[in-house]
């Protein structure tokens, strides 16, 4: 099992009337998702002909682990992965063919809450709902406006990075674009497809790819990433309607958000008091005294989170370290001090097992 490499923490979505959260970054390491993005992902480069294990490289999976359906996998896992594949994959179209695998059978109880909801906006408001549900990366809304029903994904400045890339961001635009089509198709029926899809980027090579996968006018360099559908459409019922089934599988979800939630709540305590004073990280044993539980406690509550104090912790340091890095110009030798380190050559073992980099190079690309 190898240690994880620097995810990248998400921001907000553009706001608008029905609008998901997007993913935090304290809950980036909690394994609570089924592998399918993963599957995905290894299924699209394996045709590319890359190594699998060099795609997994630094997630702790391995092609067993993400072919076996009860494994649980984090946001965490899959933007390293991402980010190994973009690195290696020979094109630019690699998120539209990973978004296109994607179907609603992909999400489990959320997938089939689209699938059988009383209209096609019940099913636009269900997947804003449990978004979460859905491992989530970017946040997504939609609103009716006129007579056009209109998808809302990020503009790449609202997106909140540690190490911002345009190219782990095109790839992540690109595959919720195509995975919306894609489900909303498998929702509504092989008709239901968009009339226009607007990206803030300028045109990319595979141009031709996305008008395919979209079905639909492509237009680029625009204000917004807007997926636009007729809003007459809305009250159409999708292929496998079912008022009752509908209703029963929505309260299940909700009770899996709640669950989500309740495992979220512990994570983003230990990562309130880890940050809490820049420099200095409590020992678990200081740590549950101050969240009023004993460590044992604290360790049970975290592992059932999917997460560890030691996991929150190597997060935290990352991402102060990145933040360090790209925003200061502290020396070396000042920013493992402040990180806890022993020393620069601890810290610079640690920075090159999490970003594949070693901090000079980091800072001056």
């Amino acid at each position: 099992m190898k240690e994880d490499c620097a995810p990248d923490p998400v921001g907000p979505s553009r706001p608008n009337s029905r609008a998901s959260s997007p993913v935090q970054r304290a809950t980036l390491g909690e394994k609570r998702f089924s592998p399918s993005k993963l599957v995905a992902l290894i299924e699209v480069t394996s045709g590319a002909g890359l190594d699998p294990h060099d795609v997994l490289c630094g997630t702790g999976l391995d092609p067993a682990a993400i072919a076996n359906p009860f494994t649980l996998t984090s946001t965490q896992q899959f933007l390293t992965a991402a980010r190994n594949a973009i690195h290696q994959y020979p094109g630019s179209d690699l998120g539209i063919r990973v978004g296109g695998m994607l179907h609603a059978s992909s999400y489990g109880m959320f997938g089939y809450a689209a699938l059988c909801a009383e209209t096609m906006a019940h099913a636009f408001d269900s997947a804003v709902k449990f978004h979460r549900l859905a491992n989530g990366v970017i946040g997504i809304g939609w609103d009716k406006q006129g007579d056009t029903a209109s998808w809302h994904f990020p503009a790449y400045e609202e997106v909140v990075l540690p190490e911002p890339g345009t190219q782990l961001y095109d790839f992540l635009i690109d595959m919720q674009f195509a995975l919306h089509v894609t489900v909303i198709k498998d929702v509504m029926g092989a008709w239901c497809v968009p009339v226009q899809a607007q990206f803030t980027r300028e045109q990319p090579a595979h141009v031709s790819l996305l008008a395919e996968t979209l079905g639909c006018r492509v237009a680029f360099g625009q204000p917004m990433n807007v997926l636009s559908y007729p809003a007459a459409w809305l009250q159409r019922a999708p292929q496998l309607a079912h008022p009752i089934t509908a209703a029963q599988v929505s309260r299940q979800c909700a009770q899996l958000l709640e669950d989500l939630r309740s495992r979220s709540e512990i994570t983003e305590r230990v990562y309130h008091e880890l940050t809490r004073t820049p420099g200095r990280f409590p020992e678990l044993d200081t740590l549950a005294e101050a969240l009023c539980m004993t460590t044992r406690t604290l360790r049970r509550k975290l592992e059932a989170a999917g997460t560890a104090y030691s996991e929150l912790l190597t997060s935290v340091r990352r991402a102060l370290a990145i933040d360090y890095l790209t925003t200061t110009t502290l020396g070396i030798d000042d920013i493992a001090s402040a990180l806890g380190f022993s020393d620069a050559v601890s810290f610079r073992h640690a920075f090159k097992r999490w970003t594949k980099r070693n901090p000079t190079d980091f800072r001056r690309k």
